[in-house]
């Protein structure tokens, strides 16, 4: 048996090499670096809390020129160490780090910091909250949506962390095509900050067009899939874009015998409800978009080159917190974004129960931190040592 934290002498043979071979969720394997003899030492269940950390963050404490996130990235990776904490990367974090010019080094920062602990993809917990919210739309129930953990994230987070970590290495692609969308994607905002200013639409009315539009997003990307499939072009299986699939999937859950144009206005009665509109991501999404078109028609990002340095990652950092918030004790935001769901149309703590901090937050926090570190039982300690002995 290969023993990674050696505690002395075996009790069966006595050979010197006797100890920890690896933390197992709930109890620690021991065993012989040369005879069979093993043990199994149980550990106390946890409950860590779940700490989001936006790329910004991660960024910061990468470069180590701000000593601020510095200490306080020293801070969390502690209390991940001592199984407070955890700290899931993303796949926005994945798909952001490319965009950087040490984007490798950024993710392996990333993932040593995430412990390999990692949230589901974003595609699959947009999907899983749209047809979660169909069939409760479907059976009639109210227009909640309780937010679950188990949405996001397994319970594999919940356990004692091994002494290694598997890690499944994704290719980048066309880091350069990914840069070229980003700016595209910035400037077609900014691009929009013309008309807002001349609108006098109230909030809750653009919220509505909002979502209004994402509903034209998934209809229309299913109706291009299925004539290209309809006409026998089989590519689409493959090249479609995945929320292309949204409806296909919706479709499930209705009658085999219901005819599809009856199934597609199903479909679309769905997005038209207060069951869509009451997803965390259909949420906090349309809200953080409307709640800038606000901002923009009452003065804000007059001078668009310092609008275009603001705003630069404003689809990922609302995707960072939309996506990810909802399953979250804590997230950290930068700045802007952190001002942005705290504004009273959206109000991402009170209306999902998670800390927001940012560097304005600095003191709320360490705070946080001290209470998180203060909680640790005797029990808890005890277990540590028996785990990480020194």
């Amino acid at each position: 048996m290969l023993i990674a934290k050696v505690l002395g002498d075996c009790p069966a043979c006595g050979y010197g090499r006797f100890g920890n071979a690896g933390v197992m969720a709930d109890h620690v394997l021991r065993g012989c670096g040369r005879c069979k003899h093993s043990e199994q030492v149980w550990l106390p269940p946890l409950r860590k809390k779940v700490l989001y950390l936006d790329q910004p963050f991660f960024s910061g404490a990468f470069r180590g020129g701000d000593p601020r996130y510095v200490e306080l990235a020293e801070r969390i990776q502690h209390a991940a160490s001592v199984q407070l904490l955890t700290i899931p990367r993303s796949s926005i974090h994945d798909w952001e780090t490319r965009l950087w010019s040490r984007g490798n080094e950024l993710l392996e920062f990333i993932k040593r910091t995430s412990r390999g602990h990692t949230f589901e993809r974003a595609y699959n917990i947009e999907l899983r909250q749209i047809i979660r919210g169909f069939r409760r739309w479907l059976s009639g129930d109210d227009a909640t949506y309780p937010v679950e953990q188990r949405g996001a994230l397994t319970q594999r987070v919940h356990v004692w962390d091994d002494y290694f970590f598997v890690d499944v290495h994704h290719e980048p692609g066309d880091t350069e095509l990914q840069r070229q969308l980003k700016q595209q994607s910035t400037e077609r905002l900014l691009d929009l900050f013309d008309g807002w200013r001349q609108s006098d639409e109230p909030f809750e009315q653009s919220v509505a067009g909002e979502l209004a539009g994402a509903k034209r997003l998934y209809v229309d990307a299913f109706l291009t899939y299925f004539t290209r499939v309809g006409r026998g072009d089989f590519s689409a299986l493959f090249d479609s874009p995945i929320n292309s699939r949204v409806v296909e999937q919706m479709r499930h859950f209705l009658p085999e015998e219901m005819p599809f144009h009856d199934m597609l206005r199903r479909c679309e009665n769905f997005f038209d409800s207060e069951h869509f509109a009451n997803l965390p991501y259909q949420y906090l999404r349309s809200r953080a978009f409307a709640t800038l078109r606000g901002m923009v028609r009452n003065g804000a990002y007059i001078n668009r080159e310092r609008a275009r340095a603001k705003l630069g990652g404003f689809y990922s950092d609302v995707d960072h917190a939309a996506f990810y918030g909802p399953y979250c004790d804590a997230i950290a935001l930068d700045q802007p974004m952190a001002e942005l769901m705290e504004k009273p149309g959206i109000a991402l703590a009170e209306k999902f129960n998670v800390r927001v901090f940012s560097l304005n937050h600095l003191d709320d926090f360490h705070e946080w931190l001290d209470d998180l570190e203060a909680s640790m039982t005797d029990e808890h300690r005890q277990a540590l040592n028996i785990a990480y002995p020194p």
